[in-house]
This record gives structure tokens, C-alpha cells and sequence, in this order.
């Protein structure tokens, strides 16, 4: 049997035309050589561009460091502020590498439940509980990974309000997919300028470019927190291909066709698993604001609540349901929501529609 493979963090977009146009330009130009440990100068200017266009921010490109991925500047970022012992409070359900980046560089994890009876709003009385006198970071996904929610304006105004009036917490948010939100446009955290001396954003061209393969991320960061970043990846990868970061320079000076292609695509895909959803008696979801990924709750089918269910946990069901009907989707134990799994749509038309015929097969059999 054919798998179909719905686990995946990537979506079936190609490299945008632009960027291999630019990488493809660079090599005319034998730009083959070591680039500054910073980043080069070009894409640190159409990122600084980019939210001064979009947020209104007035981004100096010197405090932009370009990554070898965004996994890499959260682990720069966190590597650079955190010592051992402190405390990071985190939202669940969270991006599954979070816990293991937070104990490797010395910090203790508190996570938030989650809470889809609220279709996951931003939880602050819980958020102002978790601070302790050791806490010194508080991660935000907006959107969210993995289940695409968006928080508004309003609610992020409430969270910047708690951060300032506790002066020795940080703030990083994590905005890898906010050029693939459906209504809202992106408002990064960045925007609360009061706080600027605590506020990180982590984002790249993974996600809402789709450059996985490409390899590069961005920090932005206080500087003090940003030399010390930049230092670390000096002494270990020496800087990014600038190859790499031609192609992504271009991509993001073209971001607005990039993203408005992209969700063009998505928004009937989107559309078509909610109509599928709908159909099926027991199965709880949430619609997701951005990305491509549904979370999928899939309690009703597991023995905590209900006796006669075949499965004991979320790992069950969706191992079973791969070895069943072929169907792979990613189990949510390590993200913060045991009883769930996120399932993306980004797949071909064709693929897509097999998937949803397999999936309603294994759950109504």
C-alpha cells in the first residue's frame, strides 16, 4: 500500500521561480566565497525592509542575523540568554523541537495546557500563574505550529502589558509561518517598541517561502543578546552559503506573489478538509488561521473516553491508521496535546482527496 505522508512539516510548493533565479545569478557572479558571519548585506535589508513596509517598524539591518535555519537562531537565541535553572514558559501545543532546545541550553520548561475549548485564544490569567521569580523566557508561536492559530493585536497588546511589568523576562516569538495567514495580515511582536530591548523574533524561508531544503533562518534580537549569537555562530558554521541567501534575498523582495500564490492554493485545500471533517460523527477539529495544518482531537476515539475504543493513546490510533488505510499523521504527545495529531493538507489535489477517502474509512469503519 502506498503511504500518504500528511506527518510532514513541508509543504508540495517548489522553490519560488525568483529565488533560484537569484542563486542562479549569484553563481554568474562567482559569489562562491566565504560571506560575512552576519549575513549579507542584501538580505539583511529586505528583511529590515520588510517590517518597516509591513509593521511599521524601523529596523536597523544590523540587528538581523542570518541563520543556518530558524531551528539554529532559536538555538543561537537561546544559547545566548538563558543559564542554567532558569525557567521558559511556553503555550502548549507547541513545535515539537521546543522542549529538547530549551533543556539543552540549561532551561527548565513550564508548559501552559492547552485549551481547544477555547479554540486555543491566548491564555494570559494562566500565563501571568506560571511566572515565578525564575522565569526568564516566554515563547510565542503566532501562528501557531501545529495548529495555525493567530493571535490578535488585542491579545498580544495584554501579553506585552504582563511582560512589562516584569522587567527581567524576555519574549521570543516564533513567526515562521505569518506569510501564510488567510485574514489577518502579520503583526509581529516586534511592534511593541517599549519592549524592544526584550523581544526576539525568530522567522525563515522553510515555511512561508517553501525553502526548506535552502537552509536559512533569521534572528532579530536586542544587541547585546544578538552579539553574543553572532559570536557562537562564528565559532561554529562560519556564516550561511551566500548562494543561499542570494536566493532568499530575491525571495523575500518578492514575498507578496510568493504568499499570495501560496494561499490561492491552500485556501480550497483548507476548505475541502473542513468539509470532509464536517461529515464525520466524534472527530473534533480546529480550522486553522494560517499554515496548513489541521489539529485533529481525537479523544472521543481513545479508552479514557470511551471504554470501547480500540486504542489507548493518539500514538495508537495514528499507527494504526498507517498500517491500516496508509494514511501518516503526526502524533501531538511531544507538542503538548497527547490526545491530538496534526494533519497537513498541503499535497496535490489528487493525493489530497485519496487521503480524506482513507481517512474517513479508518474512522467510520
Amino acid at each position: 500500500m502506498d503511504l500518504i505522508p500528511m506527518h510532514l512539516g513541508v509543504s508540495h510548493f517548489t522553490t519560488p521561480k525568483v529565488a533560484v533565479e537569484g542563486l542562479q545569478e549569484a553563481l554568474l557572479q562567482n559569489d562562491t566565497y566565504y560571506g560575512p558571519n552576519e549575513g549579507i548585506l542584501s538580505l539583511r535589508q529586505a528583511i529590515a525592509k520588510r517590517y518597516l513596509e509591513e509593521d511599521g517598524i524601523p529596523l536597523p539591518e544590523s540587528q538581523v542575523l542570518i541563520t543556518h535555519g530558524a531551528k539554529h537562531a532559536i538555538h543561537l537565541y537561546l544559547q545566548s540568554l538563558l543559564q542554567p535553572g532558569d525557567e521558559v514558559v511556553i503555550l502548549a501545543p507547541y513545535w515539537f523541537a521546543f522542549p529538547d532546545l530549551v533543556r539543552l541550553n540549561g532551561g527548565e520548561l513550564v508548559s501552559i495546557p492547552a485549551n481547544p475549548e477555547a479554540e486555543y485564544a491566548l491564555p494570559v490569567e494562566a500565563l501571568q500563574q506560571a511566572i515565578t521569580p525564575k522565569t526568564r523566557l516566554v515563547i510565542l508561536s503566532n501562528p501557531g505550529n501545529p495548529t495555525g492559530k493567530v493571535y490578535s493585536p488585542e491579545e498580544l497588546r495584554v501579553v506585552a502589558d504582563l511582560i512589562e511589568a516584569h522587567p527581567n523576562i524576555h519574549v521570543l516569538s516564533d513567526e515562521i509561518y505569518d506569510g501564510l495567514q488567510y485574514e489577518r495580515a502579520p503583526y509581529s511582536f516586534l511592534r511593541f517598541e517599549h519592549l524592544r530591548g526584550r523581544v526576539a523574533v525568530v522567522n525563515g524561508f522553510s515555511k512561508s517561502f517553501a525553502m526548506s531544503g535552502w537552509r536559512v533562518g533569521y534572528l532579530i534580537a536586542p544587541f547585546e543578546i544578538l552579539e553574543k549569537a553572532g559570536d557562537l555562530q562564528l565559532k561554529t558554521i562560519s556564516g550561511v552559503s551566500p548562494l543561499n541567501q542570494a536566493a532568499t534575498t530575491q525571495a523575500m523582495t518578492h514575498r507578496q506573489e510568493i504568499w499570495k500564490s501560496f494561499k490561492e492554493e491552500l485556501k480550497p485545500k483548507k476548505a475541502r478538509v473542513q468539509e470532509v471533517l464536517e461529515t464525520i460523527t466524534g472527530l473534533q477539529y480546529f480550522v486553522p488561521e494560517a499554515s496548513y495544518y489541521y489539529t485533529l482531537d481525537v479523544h472521543n476515539y481513545l479508552r479514557a473516553a470511551n471504554p470501547a475504543a480500540s486504542y489507548q493513546t493518539a500514538e495508537a490510533w495514528a499507527a494504526a491508521m498507517k498500517e491500516q488505510v496508509g494514511l501518516e499523521v503526526l502524533p501531538g504527545t511531544n507538542m503538548g496535546m497527547p490526545t491530538a495529531v496534526r494533519m497537513s493538507f498541503a499535497l496535490p489535489d489528487h493525493i489530497l482527496e485519496s487521503a480524506l477517502l482513507r481517512l474517513k474509512a479508518f474512522l467510520e469503519q
